[in-house]
């Protein structure tokens, strides 16, 4: 493990970027009174760090972790230990050269441990959300500026789709990967570029009104885009390589009033392909072309407790499909879940979480599966429930359980009990 060596870098930190799917969740606090009161591990640094910011510089780091271990079912019982550090610089190029609008950010990633998936449990789905790539990444360089009076903006250099594309905040609470960071299936079919692996690539936002924008995407398309050896250092644009396209027009209605007495909402529709002639097949030695699918989102605040409070219920749901199935392990994922805040009294920051996945299989891929004498893959379903406990406004731990359905989705794997706990610090 490398956690002692980045241990030494974790006295910088500062404020977490919107929709980032593996850091701690926050609410707007009230100015901290003290330590325990603050949004950092590390507290201010004696004012230190608002001066920083102040003059253009921010940090942002936070660690979570993963514990889990397969009681009942899979292939094997036993307990697996994964973990995750997030180090970024952002440069407001704005408040230190004048340059309106203008911003940089990079950043590095830390990942050790082990899945108890492959394990112990033999599942599509990864039970543990900071399993892939286990080593130390360069992650964002990314030049971002802002144009028409903020209502765009354009980000070029080296990031991942899961950015921007195909992720809400709600999914970051779960510890399966069925749900967490982005919806799977995506990543399964195409050549979408997650976290902790970038690729060159831009985006271009555009918010032509307050509960509307759209977005599109053009990333690096590359064989090796998901080799964690070469530690996002390899810049290089190779000849076979291609482009992935991807476009999202979301919508943020309020229902029922303002900001804080309506019932927010967030909803999406993506759609991505890409003429790239590298995909492999399945059932056939050659590679092809013309990856293609969509996918949709859908959160909704039902209730809410009060006025200008977090309190309440949202529910949400996603959809993938990709048509594509020579090359697509699950051209289907449909995803469920609920999240309330605040459900105990007294504990206005916590949540309980509940959410279920759905994914199936393609022929293809089941065909082959069943060639090699595994059985045939048909479906494969998780369950997971969970609460977390927000200790102050840096930390949280989240005990939980997932409970996997035929792992593997041949039904020759016994379902799978799986008891787990995931905790976040923010410094």
């Amino acid at each position: 493990m490398k956690i002692p060596t980045i241990l030494l870098i974790l006295t910088t930190t500062i404020s977490l970027q919107a929709g980032d799917p593996k850091a701690p969740i926050q609410t707007q606090p009230p100015p901290p009174t003290s330590w325990a009161d603050g949004k950092y591990f590390t507290g201010n640094w004696g004012g230190f760090r608002d001066d920083l910011e102040a003059n253009g510089l921010s940090i942002d780091s936070y660690y979570v972790n993963n514990l889990a271990g397969n009681v009942s079912g899979g292939f094997d019982q036993g307990t697996e230990y994964a973990d995750n550090f997030y180090l970024g610089f952002h440069f407001d190029l704005e408040k230190m050269f004048s340059w309106d609008g203008a911003s940089f950010l990079i950043s590095t990633i830390n990942r050790a441990g082990r899945s108890i998936t492959s394990e112990y449990v033999g599942s599509q789905f990864d039970s543990m959300q900071v399993v892939g790539g286990q080593t130390i990444f360069l992650y964002q360089v990314v030049y971002e500026q802002k144009f028409a009076d903020d209502r765009a903006s354009l980000r070029i250099g080296r990031f991942g789709a899961s950015d921007d594309f195909n992720t809400s905040p709600l999914y970051g609470y779960y510890m399966s990967n069925a749900f967490d960071g982005n919806l799977r299936a995506v990543l399964f079919n195409t050549q979408f570029s997650a976290y902790p692996f970038a690729t060159w690539a831009a985006r271009l936002r555009l918010d032509p009104t307050p509960e509307t924008n759209f977005q599109i995407g053009v990333f690096q398309a590359q064989d090796d885009v998901f080799d964690r050896n070469n530690h996002g250092l390899d810049f290089g644009v190779e000849s076979d390589d291609g482009v992935w396209l991807i476009a999202q027009l979301g919508w943020t209605p309020i229902f029922g009033g303002d900001e804080n007495t309506g019932l927010p909402g967030h909803y999406w529709f993506g759609a991505y392909y890409s003429p790239w002639d590298g995909f492999s097949q399945f059932k056939s030695t050659e590679t092809t072309d013309g990856s293609y699918g969509f996918y949709v989102h859908g959160d909704q605040m039902v209730y809410r407790e009060q006025s200008g409070s977090d309190q309440g219920l949202t529910l949400w749901t996603a959809f993938t499909h990709d048509p594509n199935e020579n090359i697509a392990i699950m051209p289907w994922q449909l995803n469920v879940g609920a999240v309330y805040r605040g459900l105990i009294s007294g504990r206005d920051t916590d949540a309980t979480i509940l959410g279920l996945a759905y994914g199936k299989f393609g022929d293809d891929y089941a065909d082959v599966v069943e060639s090699r004498g595994d059985g045939r893959p048909k479906h494969e379903i998780i369950l997971e429930a969970a609460y977390r406990y927000e200790f102050t406004k840096f930390a949280y731990v989240q005990p939980g359980l997932q409970y996997v359905i035929r792992p593997g989705g041949t039904g020759r794997i016994g379902d799978a009990l799986v008891l787990g706990v995931q905790m976040g610090i923010k410094f």
